[in-house]
């Protein structure tokens, strides 16, 4: 063995197109004698993946990861990152906001809300990082595979990731010509295009390049302006050069761009704006009645090279330069109401380079290593507007503010004129109607990095493996908060003394810099030839930073330098890894318990008397243990079966105030935290003699258990009218999906029925409490269906 441990696998044998030791199929036919006749018996070799920088067999990566193939993303009709989650345990990525998109794994995880928060798991695309929220929800066009890895990888990936990273691969150049067209249309109004062209250049160049067109209509209702909601807009494209001036000699060119443009829905609100009563404008599931149609777009283009040059002596060094530019707008009616009382319009972009050189050691040997350095640069800049809308005196102080006042004043609520309505506002502290809450500017943030990982082989049965990474990181901020016009909200205002509105408010300017030492260290034994045993120890942390975000002014002075600090985790492991039936069943089980120090949570905060704070803080102590396992077999040449199941406990072992009101949450879940989740698929081919072609069938069953969305871990809400309405828990679900298609022996044409959620759950995927206190919901999509032709030429 040359790893530092023996890790969970988990890509299922339909990913025919996954390569193995000769390059380029999952079985290697060979010929043996037995009782005097010939039997044909197929060897399965192992999935070659690159999470570790080596081109190794998937049994022989030294963490704990799961792959998702290229036929297993066209079988299942997963098109983006969000929805492959199902299909691995204790994996969680959600769908439907991709400006502020969250993956989590093993029940950690976060959401980049503002740009002075970093996410807890890196995306990256051929080893550059994709940077902050708004870009991860990438399409999959034209992948080799999906990599997760689970845990700390400081080790292995430039930037410093706590709870895991997903690696996506792409399909590089070929030395042929070759290409390929898809259509694909569906319920839903469903049209996508996909198409692909290879082309060798010369003898030692090729290039490619791929895009795909997506379009589908929303499945919300806004009954105000008649559109639908949640649909999907998005254009993705990719071109690649590959150089290979010799043979130890490979230079990899690529550019690649996603443009999304949709009209979204970030909630169905239960309640009416300020979480009185269930909601007057429409109760009807799926639909909604908003004065506008919420938005959002995302620009995001990117380029990269990666240069690798491989010495006569097995050493390999290697260059990965990446820049990435993120450029994105959210917009969302956020009193879900029919008339305009108060609005929201965002903008973020992320400006990013990235470099990262490694120093690879030669296979061949008992003692392997990988050093690597790596620099990281992001510019971030936001501006981030509320507005108070032209219906603002009618829609919010006339029914919410003037009954509590106007007695005040010896007026009767129910007479108000115009102007005795904007009195109120003003004295209040509300500007006029169109007047803004806005907070906006930028944060620089540049780190450094070197890592070293590596394994030794004392001999066939015994590997040690360890790893170590330092890290520093800085980042400054220049941000201007003005909450002159909030009111009653008392959002405050930088520089300013809590209640003073009249003077005006100056930047906020403050650096911090973070450092760390992440160890790491794995025992691995090899039992037997086929069984193999192995424990972990990582560590990791997730830098410190500003709270840019709605704070209460007396929250503000109380840390008027908006930061908080980093987190850190100490990651423990055991596993074991077994392989049957010359390859044909693997069994993979692992147990897992991370402790996160100083964790950082980003929360909506409940004041009282309908007020409203975003927080970030660091909580005393999250633990996080369970219990993950998977299996493939190849039951017979035509039949493939695989599946997989995960425990998780995932809790705040210590977090006094950080519930509603202050309230000690210690023992309480995490949020979206499902304590099991499973999956189980079953791939089935049979060769059609007729029409020269074999037919495909796969079908797919997804399951997550029931998790809490808020940290009180409630199930219910009960609203000041004494209406209880179900809120801060998401049910299980279940969830089948299937594809049933020919292809020609030839390998020119495929032609399927596809069909996703086909019992038609419709459960919910989210919850949450927005800033005025209404409490929102995010319903799933229910059954997708449609139909899909695909050309090889």
């Amino acid at each position: 063995m040359g790893a530092s441990c023996l890790i969970l696998a988990a890509a299922p044998w339909a990913a025919a197109s996954a390569q193995t030791q000769t390059g380029d199929e999952t079985a290697d036919t060979v010929e043996t004698a037995s009782a005097g006749q010939e039997d044909e018996v197929k060897v399965y070799e192992g999935i070659v993946v690159t999470a570790t920088r080596r081109t190794e067999k998937l049994s022989e990566v030294p963490i704990a990861m799961s792959v998702f193939g290229d036929d297993s993303i066209e079988q299942t009709s997963v098109r983006e990152l969000s929805e492959i989650s199902g299909y691995i345990p204790n994996v969680s990525i959600s769908g439907h906001n991709d400006f502020r998109s969250v993956i989590t794994i093993r029940g950690v995880g976060s959401a980049s809300r503002n740009i002075g928060f970093d996410s807890r798991v890196g995306v990256y695309v051929d080893g550059v990082y994709m940077g902050q929220s708004p870009a991860v929800n990438q399409e999959l066009l034209d992948l080799e595979r999906v990599e997760v890895l689970r845990g700390p990888q400081g080790m292995l990936f430039g930037k410093n990731t706590v709870a895991g990273a997903v690696s996506l691969v792409t399909k590089k150049p070929e030395d042929r010509f070759f290409g390929k067209l898809s259509a694909n249309v569906g319920n839903y109004n469903l049209r996508e295009f996909q198409g692909m062209l290879n082309v060798p250049i010369s003898e030692k160049v090729a290039a490619k390049v791929s895009i795909s067109k997506t379009d589908r209509d929303g499945y919300i209702d806004n009954i105000t302006t008649g559109n639908e909601l949640d649909t999907k807009d998005v254009l993705a494209y990719r071109a690649q050069l590959r150089i290979t001036p010799s043979d130890q000699f490979e230079i990899n060119l690529a550019y690649d761009g996603l443009s999304a443009d949709n009209k979204i829905l970030v909630g169905e609100p239960l309640t009416d704006p300020y979480g009185v009563m269930v909601t007057p404008f429409a109760p009807e599931p799926r639909k909604v009645a908003f004065d506008f149609d919420p938005t959002e777009e995302r620009d995001v283009s990117g380029a990269m090279m990666d240069m690798t040059y491989e010495f006569q002596n097995g050493f390999t060094v290697k260059s990965i330069t990446g820049y990435r530019d993120t450029d994105a707008s959210y917009s969302n009616a956020t009193d879900y109401a029919p008339i305009s009382i108060i609005y929201v319009d965002y903008g973020d972009e992320f400006k990013q380079t990235t470099q990262e050189f490694q120093l690879i050691s030669p296979s061949d040997s008992a003692f392997t290593y990988m050093g690597g350095l790596y620099y990281y640069k992001q510019d971030a800049d936001t501006v981030r507007d509320v507005t108070l809308g032209n219906d603002f005196i009618e829609g919010f102080i006339q029914p919410v503010v003037a009954p509590q006042v106007a007695p005040l004043l010896n007026l009767d609520p129910a007479t108000l004129t115009p102007a005795q309505l904007a009195f109120i506002s003003s004295m209040v502290g509300f500007g006029p109607v169109g007047s803004k809450v806005t907070n906006s500017g930028s944060v620089e943030t540049e780190s450094f990095a070197a890592y070293v990982n590596g394994s030794y082989d004392f001999n066939e049965r015994w590997t040690l493996g360890f790893g170590v990474r330092y890290s520093t990181e800085d980042k400054s901020v220049n941000w201007l908060l003005d909450g002159r016009n909030s009111g009653v909200f008392a959002i405050g205002s930088t520089n300013v003394a809590p209640g003073d509105t009249t003077t005006a408010p100056t930047p906020l300017i403050n650096d911090r810099s973070d450092s760390f030492l992440s160890p790491a260290i794995s025992l691995s034994y090899a039992v037997t030839d086929q069984s193999n045993l192995y424990a972990k120890y990582s560590s990791g942390y997730k830098s410190g930073g500003f709270n840019l975000d709605y704070i209460n002014e007396n929250e503000l002075a109380a840390n008027s330098g908006l930061e908080f600090g980093k987190e850190t985790v100490d990651a423990y492991e055991l596993g074991l890894k077994n392989t049957f039936m010359n390859g044909r069943f693997t069994l993979n089980l692992a147990a897992f318990y991370s402790e996160y120090t100083d964790y950082q949570v980003n929360q909506f905060v409940d004041l009282g008397q309908g007020r409203t704070s975003i927080r970030i803080t660091n909580a005393a102590k999250v633990i996080t243990q369970g219990l993950e396992g998977e299996f493939n077999l190849q039951a017979t040449d035509n039949l493939s079966l695989q599946g997989s199941a995960g425990y998780l406990d995932a809790t705040f072992d210590s977090f006094p105030g950080g519930g509603t009101a202050g309230a000690d949450v210690s023992g309480n879940d995490l949020n979206n935290a499902p304590e099991w989740s499973a999956s189980l698929g079953a791939v089935y081919t049979r060769d059609i003699p007729s029409v020269d072609s074999t037919l495909l069938t796969r079908l797919d069953m997804t399951y997550s258990d029931g998790y809490f969305t808020t940290a009180d871990n409630i199930k219910t809400a009960t609203l000041p009218s004494t209406q209880v309405v179900p809120f801060g828990y998401i049910d299980s679900m279940t969830q089948l999906n299937g594809r049933i298609g020919l292809m020609s022996n030839d390998g020119r044409y495929e032609v399927y029925l596809w069909g996703r959620n086909l019992t038609d759950e419709d459960g919910l995927v989210d919850d949450f409490r927005d800033f005025f206190g209404t409490l929102v919901n995010h319903p799933n999509i229910g059954r997708t269906y449609g139909a899909e032709l695909v050309v090889n030429f």
